[in-house]
């Protein structure tokens, strides 16, 4: 069976159903200019009961709009970031993701009372990803001290690669996907099984419940083997998961013999073909950052005495960190004073001519290019 409601709300669902079968891009109803105080409120709430759980589901919103197939990935689409065709304009959604500070940011000014501090459609874009969305399928944070608990009730062992975090998932039993797993559930026995995919697949499969691109879900055996199938994926610049994230989740599913079969060459994966027969349950988090394994190492040497929560916290905010060693650049610019004189000499004569083209046009960009040369090897 084929989730077609992506809607949340029921009272159009009838006319969005008729749209999704034509193959269109499939949208939330017109919003009202602005943001209503309700929905602030909301927003608010939602990041002060589960902040990390709020930063992984909009990271996986904001990999699934970094991929070419963004048009089936993130659904429902908001209708205020549809084009005059009524397609996704994702442009729109890149402009607003660039001006999102950090949701810890964004909640302390929302606990303050400065609402009007950001524009109407930063607000309105995360109320839609963290609050709306997140009434289809909840998404919560556990603690690293409760990773072991899991592992031992889900009858699994460690992974040799250990998750900076695992979000629970707990899907709403209203939706029909749910309902539709539910039943099955009462008439096939259970299972456990391992995806490791990109992450930008894992957002429409939460939110839609849909297969990864519709085609059938491979599962592996154990979580290290489903981690060598997921790519290190960009992360949102203002998360603090990681800048590079892997992800595998933990996905429960019902053997009925037409929808799921397993692979008898040793493997032990199982293939299935139908998203009714599915639900994930666990996501396992595998955040990096873009330092060296030795700088990694001095550190935990250095935070013995920490508790493993304490250093858990430590990898999760690492970002990469851009220096400049200001005795380089000083040093540079004194031993290429001329250069430099003469790049912004040709530079400045270039914007004074009418055109800012010709013969010293060229001179000012073999200038720039000197510059950018010079600074390279600083």
């Amino acid at each position: 069976m084929k989730l077609i409601h992506f809607l949340d709300n029921s009272n159009i669902a009838s006319s969005m159903d008729t749209a999704s079968e034509a193959g269109h891009v499939l949208a939330e109803p017109c919003a009202e200019p602005g943001i209503s105080m309700q929905k602030l409120y909301q927003l608010q709430e939602c990041l002060q009961s589960d902040l990390l759980a709020c930063d992984v589901r909009f990271s996986l919103f904001v990999a699934a709009a970094n991929s070419y197939r963004y048009e089936t990935l993130l659904r429902p689409f908001p209708r205020e970031f549809l084009d005059s065709e009524q397609r996704p304009n994702i442009g729109a959604i890149f402009q607003v993701i660039a001006d999102i500070d950090r949701l810890e940011v964004i909640l302390e000014q929302l606990d303050r009372g400065n609402y009007g501090c950001y524009h109407v459609n930063v607000l309105s874009l995360l109320h839609t990803v963290l609050v709306r969305h997140g009434e289809r399928v909840a998404l919560s944070t556990l603690r690293p001290s409760e990773f072991t608990d899991l592992y031992a009730h889900l009858q699994i062992g460690a992974p040799q690669v250990a998750p900076t975090q695992i979000i629970e998932v707990t899907p709403s039993l209203r939706c029909s996907h749910t309902k539709a797993y539910t039943a099955l559930r009462e008439r096939y026995p259970v299972r456990i099984g391992f995806y490791g995919g990109r992450a930008e697949h894992l957002y429409a499969m939460l939110t839609v419940g849909c297969l990864p691109t519709h085609t059938a879900l491979e599962l592996s055996r154990d979580v290290d083997e489903a981690l060598q199938h997921s790519p290190a994926a960009p992360g949102w610049g203002g998360s603090r998961c990681g800048a590079l994230l892997r992800c595998v989740a933990i996905v429960e599913y019902v053997v009925q013999p037409e929808m799921v079969s397993a692979q008898r060459n040793g493997t032990g994966h199982v293939r299935i073909t139908d998203d009714s027969c599915i639900q994930i349950s666990y996501l396992l988090l595998f955040g990096q950052s873009c330092e060296s394994d030795e700088s990694d190492e001095s550190d935990e040497s250095d935070e013995g005495e920490e508790s493993d929560e304490r250093r858990q916290c430590n990898r999760l905010v690492r970002q990469p960190k851009f220096k400049i060693n200001l005795t380089e650049v000083l040093r540079w610019m004194e031993s290429n004073k001329y250069v430099l004189s003469l790049g912004m000499y040709l530079m400045l004569m270039s914007l004074t001519t009418p055109s800012g083209r010709g013969i010293l046009h060229r001179f000012a960009c073999t200038g720039m290019c000197m510059l950018r040369r010079g600074f390279l090897k600083i």
